[in-house]
Formats: C-alpha cells, sequence, structure tokens
C-alpha cells in the first residue's frame, strides 16, 4: 500500500476590509484633560463612555499584562482599577505627548500615597465614529533611576545575565546613566 505524501490544507484568501478612516477627537488636548478628570474623579462610567462596543484594552503594570475587551469589560476593569487607585491614593496629571493618523498619545504621572514617582504612558486608537477602538496604558509604579539600589536589585534578582551584561558594556563605554 503506498502512502501518500503530506500536503497542506488549502488556504482561503482572506477577505480584504477597507479601512476605515479614524476620526480623532475635535481637540486631543481637551480629550486627555477628561481622562485625567474621570481618572481622578474615580469615574468609571465616564472613562467607559470613550470606548466602542468592541474595542480592546491592554494594561501592562511593571510587566504584568492585562487584556480586556468589549466597553463592558473595560468599565469593570476602570472600576476594580479605579476602585484600587482610590485606596492607593493616587492621583495623577496627563498631559498630550501627540495626535495624529486616528492616535492619541498621552504620558501620566502621579504617586502612591506621596512615597513613590508613578509614571506611565497611553495610547489611544480611534475609530471612525470617534470612539477608542484600542486602548494601551503601560503604567510603572516606582521609578527610580537606574543607579538606585533598589533598581539594580530588581534587574540583578530578575534578569542576572541582563543586567551584569549591561552594567558590563556601560562601564566598558564608560557611560553613567544621569
Amino acid at each position: 500500500m503506498a502512502t501518500r505524501p503530506a500536503t497542506r490544507p488549502a488556504t482561503r484568501p482572506t477577505p480584504v476590509r477597507a479601512p476605515t478612516r479614524a476620526t480623532l477627537p475635535a481637540d486631543p488636548a481637551a480629550f486627555v484633560a477628561a481622562a485625567e478628570q474621570s481618572t481622578n474623579d474615580r469615574d468609571a462610567a465616564a472613562v467607559a463612555a470613550v470606548f466602542a462596543l468592541d474595542a480592546d484594552s491592554v494594561m501592562i503594570t511593571d510587566g504584568a499584562v492585562e487584556r480586556y475587551h468589549g466597553r463592558e469589560h473595560i468599565h469593570r476593569a476602570w472600576q476594580a482599577l479605579l476602585a484600587a487607585l482610590a485606596r492607593r491614593h493616587l492621583f495623577l496629571a496627563k498631559e498630550l505627548v501627540t495626535a495624529g493618523d486616528g492616535v492619541i498619545v498621552n504620558n501620566w504621572r502621579g504617586s502612591l500615597n506621596g512615597r513613590t514617582d508613578a509614571r506611565g504612558l497611553e495610547v489611544w486608537h480611534f475609530d471612525e465614529h470617534g470612539l477608542v477602538r484600542v486602548h494601551q496604558l503601560y503604567s510603572y509604579l516606582s521609578v527610580r533611576p537606574a543607579s538606585h539600589l533598589l533598581t539594580r536589585l530588581k534587574l540583578g534578582l530578575a534578569y542576572p545575565r541582563t543586567g551584569l551584561t549591561l552594567l558590563r558594556e556601560q562601564r566598558r563605554a564608560g557611560v553613567r546613566p544621569l
């Protein structure tokens, strides 16, 4: 009995949708200011209102990634996040970095109980209706200089080879972070 060689399954071309033209809010700086206000007011409903029904949100906090899909799921995630921020007394200031091509980028800065320097970046991608279709939030809850002992220990414990390689190459290049 002869065996037939394995074949790949036939692939069908994926239908290509015409790209939609993203619509930014009329005033991106006002959008960022409203996002700051709704965060500091702990208003999850106001946060969720800017999202499309099928939006995606990705939040990365100190390397831990969380993904949410759909306005309702995003709303519940922000309810939890804002409750946590309230308990930790984190208030923040947001600043527009850039806006164009259907995207707004802002940075933010705050403090946990006045003891840590927390910082982050947000990227908002808009759909043709001016609603957020993808939101990316990057948060760093304890930002310190690279030369700080705890920063070096954290890097050394989490990534010993990388930490040592970086330190060695910085010394070899004669460069130190400011």
